[in-house]
Order: structure tokens, then C-alpha cells, then sequence
């Protein structure tokens, strides 16, 4: 189970505080509610400090959102390991082929 709660919103910016663990159908309403804010142009930042569990969908979804300018704070070391190896990952993937 994930909770996302609204801690700060301005016109400008959101903040949500994520509780519990992203993973299975959590990813999606966690991307449903980025997505809304981001697509009115908002800044996004994401409080990861009582995430007990990533999935690796859910790192997927978190480099994706990263890549897109929203900010993470509080993650664990773990999970900062988690995002840096997922993103050099996506990293790979991506890159041209010579």
C-alpha cells in the first residue's frame, strides 16, 4: 500500500509525502498524480523518507519522473543506490548504437 498526500502546493509547485511501498498497482496512481501536476507545468517534488519499498517498476517510474525534472528528497542510501544503478540502466538502453 502507498499513501500520497499533498504537503505543499502553490501555484507554481506541489509537494507530495509517499508512506509505505511502491510497488504493483501503487506505480500507477503515484504516476497519475504526477502527471497531473506536471502537466500544468508545476514543479514536482516527491518526499521519499517513508518509502519502506521500491519495486523495480517503481525505480523505472522514479528515474523516468527524476529525468523530468522532479525533484527527490529524503530517499535512503539504498534507494539512492537503487535510482543511480536504475538510471545507468535506462542510461544504456537508450544510448545510440555506435
Amino acid at each position: 500500500m502507498l499513501r500520497i498526500s499533498t504537503t505543499k502546493a502553490t501555484a507554481r509547485s506541489r509537494a507530495l509525502h509517499l508512506e509505505g511501498q511502491l510497488a504493483g498497482p501503487w506505480i500507477q496512481e503515484l504516476d497519475l498524480a504526477c502527471e497531473a501536476t506536471l502537466a500544468v507545468g508545476r514543479a514536482l517534488t516527491l518526499d521519499l523518507r517513508e518509502v519502506s519499498l521500491i519495486d523495480r517498476p517503481g525505480l523505472a517510474l522514479l528515474a523516468s519522473l527524476r529525468r523530468r525534472g522532479v525533484l527527490l528528497t529524503h530517499c535512503s542510501p539504498f534507494h539512492t543506490e537503487q535510482l543511480r544503478q536504475a538510471s545507468a540502466i535506462d542510461q544504456e538502453i537508450t544510448a545510440p548504437l555506435p
